[in-house]
């Protein structure tokens, strides 16, 4: 069962590559992204939109609300039920997503008892320590799990970020062991100049706020109960819009930040996959991703993985 997967830092373009290969050959896209996989998150993290959505399947979309737990095992057991899925219907898998601990737990497998820390994981924690303060953290784990946090002491930061990751990697009630995804897979990854992807990520947080209906989209979440407490809220957009509406920031000072925020996680992406020797990098330069010598060395690699070992 060959599997195809488009990574790379957000705002590099992998949403616009892979709707290009699916107008090349029979795909369908199963998104790695931690973010959209919440309900009523569309603009603040670049959810595919409706048209595309009609245009070609995309899986594992809204899966849960903004203030309930989810964890990479519950993202790799739905991820699990997919994939064989698609390979059925005679269409390739497409993984397409930022999240680099996403893409591995399900291409690699995952070892929670061997490996029980992900420093994707440990430095967004840390960052959410610093911003939103050790009770909140501590709370979120006695929600994950009050077993555990009733055992440590909750005013220990150590202590409470190496239990709170433990939980979030999903060593609660399911298997220790993730196996390697079966079949053949090979790595896309799309490259650009810091400064290209830069500018690339302020644009899009300009657009958010002043096009795109953030800022309404947070106004709907917060009225529903959903405020930046929750880590998926407190996200780089997010936070920055809803200090915007209650009148602490300008919308001028919410861009500038979101925009430094999401440079930073861009910064750790591009870390991440660059230790990956598996990924065939294209260098897409200020090229728009859907630049048809983009597409046709993606379609490239696509024919060879089918070539190489048909779909089931």
């Amino acid at each position: 069962m060959p599997m195809l997967a488009i990574v790379g830092p957000t705002a590099s373009g992998k949403s616009d590559l892979a709707m290009a290969l699916a107008r090349r050959i029979g795909i369908e896209i199963v998104v790695a992204d931690s973010r959209q996989a919440y309900t009523g998150m569309d603009v603040g993290t670049a959810k595919p939109d409706a048209d595309a959505r009609a245009a070609v399947p995309h899986h594992l979309l809204d899966l849960v609300a903004p203030d309930e737990p989810f964890t990479v095992a519950q993202w790799v057991e739905h991820a699990r039920d997919v994939v064989p899925a698609i390979a059925a219907r005679d269409r390739m898998p497409v993984l397409v997503g930022g999240t680099g601990l996403y893409v591995a737990a399900l291409v690699d497998g995952h070892d929670y008892a061997a490996q029980p820390w992900s420093p994707e994981v440990r430095n967004r924690l840390e960052a959410e320590l610093e911003a939103a303060g050790l009770e909140a953290l501590a709370g979120r784990l006695e929600r994950l799990d009050p077993d555990v946090a009733a055992r440590i002491d909750r005013a220990n930061p150590r202590r409470v970020l190496r239990a709170l990751e433990r939980a979030e990697l999903g060593m609660l009630g399911t298997e220790l062991r993730l196996a390697p995804a079966p079949g053949p897979v090979r790595l896309i990854g799309i490259r650009r100049p810091r400064e290209v992807l830069y500018r690339r990520i302020d644009a899009r947080a300009t657009a958010m706020f002043t096009q795109d209906g953030l800022l309404r989209e947070v106004e709907g979440l917060v009225a529903r109960g959903y405020g930046p407490w929750l880590r998926p809220v407190s996200g780089h957009g997010y936070r920055e819009a809803v200090r915007h509406l209650s009148g602490e920031w300008g919308i001028e000072r919410a861009i500038e930040v979101t925009a430094r925020r999401t440079r930073q996680y861009a910064k750790r992406q591009v870390s991440w996959f660059g230790r990956d020797v598996r990924i065939t990098w294209i260098d897409a330069e200020d090229r728009p991703a859907d630049d048809p010598e983009i597409v046709e060395r993606a379609t490239a690699v696509a024919v060879q993985l089918t070539e190489d070992s048909p779909i089931d």
